[in-house]
């Protein structure tokens, strides 16, 4: 923990006098206290009442005692403290505030007590019935461990863990306490309410000082000097011997004061009614002491304040001075602009200068003439004329136009034309409306009479330059010739009587050209925006606000480069490189900032005088002239606001339920909709900073927000979210990204991986489910057409058996009976009983396929028993008649089950295939067959004792024989595995397997 002692005090004070240096804006002295920016919140605004005392916090938060509890503004919004879960203030009624540099807050109230507030948790150091401390009027912490507090119970000192009232051992002798103070030595003082006394640490006694005041209050002016305040003035206060020391930055910041100086030197006090300023010229000058009514001016008019009646007064780290009052909290800061007031009735005003600075106006509408003195004021001029216009020559001098003549005015020499005489049917008012010197004479037009020309002492009249009649603005080039602006897109060039007329066909759009200036480009503007001239077409330039453009009325360009436009909107400050960016190219925007009333610009662009309301003047002052009057500045002494905004995160709310945005933080599943409150902490021009955001784990980019101090989020999932915002201030200071703590939606478990494993297993079986179904209704309608088929195989086998194989058997019988009767051993009996053995075979092949036609699909064994038996009945088992009888026996493992229709038969004809060609081609006298019906796999296993296969028939089949191919193509078909191999001994094993699921019936 910190513990600022006095030297550390000083270091830390010192080190924020380094950083608050660059971004001071004080209030300038020069300027009059009307002339500020002034801001008022009451109520009506959300400000608290009865604003008695104030404090800025290090972190940047403008922090209100009241009557009411405790607040806090960023500048925007006004927010009430809300302690930590299970703390609370010691009450609502606030009267002291202090802030210190390590962040602390120290909070002293109306009816006792001390508090203090770090990193958001409260510390009482001074509550219950025991309280020793009455309403606290200020106090002064050494460190955690050495306070001193002024009270209306006396001046109370804590150490070592408890508190002692200052008395007669100390030598205080008074039983109250109005102020204590420590300043940039160390020195402490305290006053009673009318003596002022020093404590002397060595001998831990306070003395007297000898000075004494009614309402005492302890200030320092910017210069270190410590001042003595009371009821009737101020008095300086000797500084201890040595090097005198500034004051500390952080001193006007800490807690608010009845009366202080800024940082500029201006002294600023309640008066007994509304607010007061003395200048630093008035106090300096009074070498010592000087009465309260030495103010040089103040606001002490009802319509000027919110309340008359002054509490505190404080000024930030910005340099902005605020005033708290009974009716809620004001604020005083530098505009960038400085307005010439004028009367009211003044209307459309005129400016113009000479060449050594003298400045002159003229009011169009009241025909008066000023001169702005040394202070900027407008002083009004005795002319003996109505005065309408004021312009600048091009010899340096001013031209006034009045109603009976026109002058000339350069370094105090005045020349003066008569106007021409009036002719008849002509205007007697002679509204003098143009003014504008060319490199031979001098323009003049004047409503109802037409342009005039001054050449040589003489008047020309209009009827001598018809081609110029009824222009709107004139303005003269670098050469001395004059370009002039009408309505309709036109635009006429005067080149020594020569005229040359540009239009819409060499890109004119603007409707009336009412401003022309030559300064750098040729550059034209009207209603419809502007336009520049370019390989001798005019190109539109175009802004980002459509509007921005139109009606500008005049343009000062500093020596840099850069383009101020008076618009209809405030002035526009675009920087030379964005101008040549944007004149170079056609479609790129002018990039601008733009001053408003907000920066002190009066009203808009003035435009219906017909002279530039903007001008560079000398002494590098920019002027301008608006609708609500004049205004000015210098850029080289124009204070930019460098302090860099402090980005707070102030908050977040999810469906509507407020969240502390702390580390670690979980919002509950199902969470939609997101609101993140952010702030920055940036008191000169609050409504002017901008921002942009990003949520990391939702948004690619960056959102800009603009002024908008909330984003809202809908429709979030689950995850791992991180906030991130940046602030710019009024004058483009960035806060750089500030990322708040990170925190996790929840997911519901229809959220979880979990469920979406689930949801996938569930699909899956779904589609397993739905493949089962289809593979149910197909092997159905195969069951039902295979029935189909196999009733007209046995239709086709009996009408076979029973017509064609009877028939042909009686055929052979006929023929065996015409062979008996033929000569034994004759060719043709050799070749009648060669074609009846042939027959036969025919025949048994025939029996052979009407049994597969007729085959039992109940029951597969037995049919492979009848096909066996059959075979050899027939004699078709061997090639040659062997002596050994053919055996063959069929077996069965397992529960013999019904096959699928097409495994049936496709199986039937492998196993009787491979019977056949054990019988008829490997001479084989055993024949083992085994059905094997497994839960899991069906297996048809053929073998013989006959000769085997050779490795070329194994493979590929004998040559003009098919039964191997047809094997193998029926086991591929139904989807098994079939093996042939040559047996250990002899004998061949034809080896078919089928799963189980592909193989039986109802699978």
């Amino acid at each position: 923990m910190a513990i600022f002692t006095h030297k550390n005090f000083l270091r830390a004070a010192l080190a924020l006098a380094l950083m608050a240096g660059t971004a001071a804006q004080a209030l300038d002295p020069a300027v009059p206290i009307t002339g500020y920016h002034h801001d008022i919140w009451t109520s009506r605004e959300g400000a608290p009442r009865e604003v008695d005392t104030m404090a800025q916090t290090a972190d940047g938060w403008l922090w209100l005692g009241t009557v009411t509890g405790l607040h806090r503004f960023d500048g925007v919004h006004f927010e009430a403290f809300k302690p930590a879960p299970g703390e609370n203030l010691l009450g609502k009624r606030i009267t002291s505030l202090t802030a210190l540099p390590n962040g602390d807050l120290w909070i002293g109230y109306t009816f006792g007590g001390l508090s203090r507030l770090r990193n958001g948790r409260l510390l009482h150091l001074a509550s219950g019935a025991g309280n020793p401390i009455g309403a606290t009027y200020g106090l002064v912490v050494e460190s955690d461990d050495n306070i001193w507090v002024a009270s209306t119970s006396g001046l109370m000192h804590y150490s070592g863990g408890k508190w002692e009232k200052i008395g007669a051992d100390w030598n205080y002798p008074s039983p109250r306490a109005e102020l204590v103070h420590l300043d940039q030595y160390g020195r402490l003082w305290v006053a009673d309410q009318q003596k002022l006394y020093l404590l002397d640490r060595a001998a831990r006694k306070f003395q007297s000082t000898g000075h004494s005041a009614t309402a005492p209050m302890l200030n320092q002016s910017p210069d270190g000097r410590l001042w003595l305040t009371g009821k009737d003035g101020y008095t300086p206060l000797p500084p201890p011997p040595g090097q005198p020391l500034p004051r500390s930055p952080w001193h006007n910041r800490a807690t608010a004061l009845s009366n202080l100086f800024d940082r500029h030197g201006n002294l600023w006090a309640g008066c007994p009614a509304g607010l007061c300023r003395t200048l630093p010229s008035t106090w300096q000058g009074k070498n010592g002491a000087f009465p309260r009514s030495a103010a040089d001016d103040r606001l002490d008019q009802p319509w000027q304040m919110g309340s008359l009646n002054v509490h505190s007064l404080l000024e930030d780290r910005e340099g902005n001075i605020w005033i708290g009052t009974p009716a809620g909290l004001e604020r005083l800061r530098q505009n960038k602009l400085q307005t010439v007031l004028f009367p009211p009735t003044a209307g459309y005003l005129a400016f113009a200068q000479e060449e050594d600075g003298t400045a002159w106006a003229a009011s169009a509408e009241a025909g008066l003439l000023w001169r702005m003195d040394a202070g900027g004021q407008a002083v009004k001029q005795e002319t003996g004329q109505k005065v309408y216009v004021v312009a600048k020559g091009r010899d340096g001098s001013v031209l006034i136009g009045g109603d009976q003549r026109i002058e000339r005015r350069k370094g105090g020499v005045v020349e003066i034309w008569p106007l021409p005489p009036l002719l008849e049917g002509e205007n007697g008012k002679n509204f003098v409306l143009i003014l504008s010197d060319d490199a031979t004479g001098t323009w003049v037009g004047i409503g109802g009479r037409g342009l005039y020309r001054r050449e040589n002492g003489q008047w020309i009249s209009p009827g001598e330059h018809k081609g110029v009649r009824g222009p709107l603005y004139a303005a003269a080039d670098s050469k001395g010739n004059t370009w002039f602006g009408f309505r309709n897109n036109k635009l006429l060039y005067h080149e020594r009587g020569k005229l040359t007329e540009y239009g819409p066909a060499q890109g004119i759009d603007l409707g009336a050209v009412t401003f022309v200036d030559t300064q750098k480009e040729l550059l034209i503007a009207g209603d419809n925006g502007m336009a520049v001239l370019r390989d001798g077409k005019f190109l539109p330039l175009s802004a980002a606000d459509p509007g921005l453009l139109s009606n500008v009325s005049g343009m000062a360009i500093t020596p840099d480069g850069d383009r101020w436009l008076n618009t209809s909107k405030g002035l526009a400050h675009v920087t030379a490189a964005d101008w040549q960016r944007s004149i170079a190219h056609e479609d790129t925007p002018l990039r601008y900032e733009l001053w408003d009333s907000s920066d002190g610009y009066p009203g808009a662009a003035a435009m219906v005088v017909r002279t530039p309301s903007a001008l560079a003047g000398s002494g590098g002052r920019l002027w301008f002239v608006g609708t609500g009057g004049i205004a000015w500045f210098d850029p080289a002494r124009l204070e930019r606001n460098t302090a860099v905004p402090a980005v707070r995160v102030t908050g977040m709310h999810s469906d509507g339920v407020p969240h502390a945005l702390d580390a670690g933080l979980r919002l509950p599943p199902g969470t939609g909709k997101l609101q993140i409150d952010y702030t920055a902490l940036s008191y000169t021009m609050p409504e002017r900073v901008r921002f942009r955001y990003r949520l990391d784990g939702v948004d690619q980019d960056w959102q800009e927000a603009g002024p908008r101090r909330t984003a809202y989020y809908t429709n979030l999932g689950p995850g791992n979210y991180r906030f991130n915002v940046e602030a710019v201030n009024e004058d483009g200071v960035s806060s750089g990204i500030h990322s708040a703590e990170a925190f996790v939606i929840a997911p519901r478990f229809t959220q979880t991986v979990w469920f979406a494993a689930l949801c996938a297993l569930a699909a899956a079986l779904l589609a397993y489910a739905m493949h089962q179904l289809r593979l149910r209704q197909l092997t159905r309608r195969l069951r039902e057409r295979m029935h189909e088929r196999l009733v007209e195989r046995e239709r086709i086998a009996r009408a076979l058996h029973d017509t064609f194989l009877q028939s042909l058997h009686g055929l052979i019988l006929h023929f065996q009976a015409v062979a008996n009767r033929l000569p034994p051993g004759s060719d043709t009996r050799a070749l009648m009983d060669k074609t009846l053995t042939q027959a036969d075979q025919v025949l048994i092949e025939g029996r052979d396929q009407v049994m597969d036609l007729r085959v039992s699909r109940n029951c597969l064994s037995a049919a492979l028993k009848e096909a066996g038996e059959t075979m050899a009945a027939n004699g078709g088992c061997l090639e040659a008649p062997g002596e050994e009888p053919f055996a063959l026996t069929v077996r069965v493992e397992g529960k013999e089950r019904e096959l699928a229709p097409a495994v049936h038969d496709e199986v039937y004809a492998i196993a009787r295939e491979a019977m056949s060609n054990a019988c008829r081609h490997a001479g084989a006298s055993v024949l083992d067959v085994q059905l094997a019906y497994g839960a899991r796999e069906f297996t048809l296993a053929v073998r013989d004792n006959g000769k085997g296969l050779n490795h070329a028939t194994q493979t590929q089949g004998k040559a003009g024989h098919w039964g191997l191919t047809g094997m193998r193509e029926r086991a591929e078909q139904i989807g098994a595995r079939l093996e042939i191999s040559n047996r250990a001994g002899s004998g061949v094993e034809v080896l078919l397997m089928l799963a189980a699921s592909q193989a039986y019936a109802g699978k």
